[in-house]
C-alpha cells in the first residue's frame, strides 16, 4: 500500500516538473524572430532603399535639366546681346562714314580759314560719336585755345540726326554749333542748305535762304562749291513770300596734287546786291598756290588782278604733333611783313603769342586760364608792348579793360588800374 501511494506522488511531481520547465522555456528573454516576420521586414528596408535612390537620381536629374536650360537660355541671352550690340555697332560706323563726308562739304563751305586736314570720326565704345575735329591754315592768329583746330560736337541731348524715309540717307544736322539740311542730287553733287536769315536795312525788308552747291570731282574730292543766297519777300508777319531773285556770293574751286593734297585754291567773292534788275558782279579773285616743306606750309596769295602789296607768301609752322607753331607773312613788294611765334602751355592751349619785326620783339599776347568752375572769365588775354631796348613798359588787360605800368628806374610794375 505505501509502494503505491510512493508511486503516485512521483508521477504527479514529475508532472508538476515538466509543466514547470515549459512556464519558463516560454518566458526567456532571448528568442530568435521566426522566418516569416525576418523575411518580411529586409523586404521593406530593400524598397525604402530603392525608393531613395529612385528619388536622388530624379534629383540629380531635374538639377541637370535646370542647369543645362540655364545655361541655354544665357547662351541664348549672350548671343542675342551680341548681335544687339553688333548692330548697334554696325549702325554707328555706318553712321559715322556718312556723317564724315556731310561733315567735310559743310566745314569747306562755311569756314573762312583754308581747311588743312579732317580727323576721321570716332566711335566711343559701341554707341557714340566722338567730335568732328580739323585744322585749317588762319591767315592771322589772336585767339585763345588753339584757333587752328575746329571741333564740332556730334553727340549729346541737342545733336538731332534726321533721315529721308526714302533712302535711308542722312537729310538734316542739327547740333548746338550749327544747323543744315542736304539734298543730295548725285554722287557728284550736294545742296546744303542753312537756315534761314530776316534782313531788315534801309534797302528793305528780305526773307533770305543760304544755299551750298558742293560739286565733286571723280575721285570723290571736293572740286568745287557754290554759295547763293535766295532772297524772298517778308510778310507782316515774319514769313517768307514771293521770290526775288538768286545772288551769288562766293565760289570755292580747288585743285589736288598726286598726294590729294590741297596744289591750289581760287576764290571768287560776289558784291552785294538788293535789286533784282542789280547785275551779279564780282568784287574780288584770289589765287592761293600751296608749297609744302616737312612740317612748313608755304600759301602764296595772288589777287587777280595783281597787287603787290596785299600779295604775297604766308609761312606756316608746325610741329610734329599737328600744333602751329608760328606763322609770317611777307608781300610781294617786299615792303610789309611780320612774323608771329606761338607758344603753347603744357594743355596744348596758347599761352603767347610773340610778334616780331626785324628780328626784336614788338609786342607779345598773353593768355590766362581760369579753369576752374565758376570763373568769372575763363581766359584773360594780356597784351604786353616791347620798346627798342627790348623791355616791356606798359600791358593791358584786354579782359578786365585795366592797365599797368613800369618804373624805368626800378623796372617794378605798378598795379592793375
Amino acid at each position: 500500500m505505501r509502494y503505491w501511494l510512493l508511486v503516485i506522488a512521483c508521477t504527479v511531481i514529475t508532472e508538476l516538473s515538466g509543466q514547470e520547465t515549459d512556464t519558463l522555456r516560454d518566458r526567456n528573454l532571448y528568442r530568435p524572430y521566426r522566418t516569416e516576420s525576418q523575411d518580411t521586414t529586409i523586404g521593406n528596408i530593400n524598397d525604402s532603399i530603392l525608393a531613395r535612390e529612385q528619388f536622388v537620381r530624379d534629383s540629380i536629374l531635374a538639377r541637370e535639366i535646370f542647369v543645362r536650360d540655364s545655361i541655354l537660355a544665357r547662351e541664348i541671352f549672350v548671343r542675342d546681346s551680341l548681335i544687339r550690340r553688333q548692330r548697334i555697332k554696325d549702325s554707328v560706323l555706318y553712321l559715322k562714314n556718312e556723317l564724315q563726308g556731310l561733315m567735310e562739304a559743310y566745314s569747306t563751305a562755311n569756314d573762312e580759314k583754308i581747311i588743312l586736314k579732317f580727323n576721321p570720326i570716332a566711335v566711343l565704345g559701341d554707341s557714340m560719336l566722338g567730335d568732328f575735329i580739323y585744322s585749317s591754315l588762319p591767315f592771322g592768329v589772336r585767339d585763345p585755345y588753339s584757333p587752328w583746330k575746329t571741333k564740332l560736337i556730334l553727340s549729346g541731348k541737342s545733336m538731332r540726326i534726321d533721315k529721308d524715309s526714302r533712302n535711308g540717307l542722312i537729310n538734316s544736322i542739327h547740333t548746338p554749333q550749327f544747323k543744315a539740311t542736304f539734298d543730295r542730287k548725285s554722287r557728284h553733287f550736294l545742296i546744303i542748305h542753312h537756315p534761314a536769315v530776316i534782313q531788315k536795312n534801309s534797302k528793305g525788308n528780305f526773307y533770305k535762304n543760304p544755299v551750298d552747291s558742293v560739286f565733286y570731282d571723280v575721285a570723290g574730292r571736293i572740286a568745287k562749291i557754290k554759295s547763293y543766297v535766295i532772297f524772298h519777300t517778308l510778310t507782316s508777319d515774319n514769313q517768307r513770300g514771293s521770290h526775288l531773285f538768286t545772288n551769288a556770293v562766293q565760289v570755292k574751286q580747288y585743285r589736288y596734287d598726286s598726294k590729294s593734297d590741297y596744289a591750289s585754291l581760287q576764290l571768287v567773292r560776289f558784291c552785294e546786291r538788293w535789286k533784282a534788275w542789280e547785275t551779279n558782279k564780282v568784287c574780288s579773285i584770289i589765287n592761293y598756290t600751296f608749297e609744302r616743306d616737312g612740317n612748313k606750309i608755304k600759301l602764296i596769295r595772288k589777287n587777280d588782278p595783281v597787287n603787290p602789296y596785299s600779295d604775297g607768301t604766308y609761312t606756316f609752322d608746325f610741329s610734329d604733333k599737328g600744333d602751329m607753331s608760328g606763322i609770317s607773312f611777307m608781300n610781294a613788294a617786299n615792303t610789309e611783313g611780320w612774323e608771329r611765334t606761338i607758344e603753347l602751355n603744357k594743355e596744348g592751349n596758347v599761352s603767347c603769342y610773340i610778334d616780331k619785326s626785324n628780328g626784336l620783339i614788338v609786342q607779345s599776347l598773353c593768355m590766362i586760364y581760369h579753369p576752374e568752375p565758376g570763373a568769372k572769365y575763363p581766359v584773360e588775354i594780356i597784351t604786353t608792348t616791347f620798346e627798342k631796348d627790348g623791355i616791356s613798359y606798359l600791358q593791358n588787360n584786354n579782359t578786365t579793360g585795366k592797365t599797368r605800368t613800369r618804373d624805368r628806374m626800378t623796372l617794378e610794375w605798378s598795379t592793375w588800374k
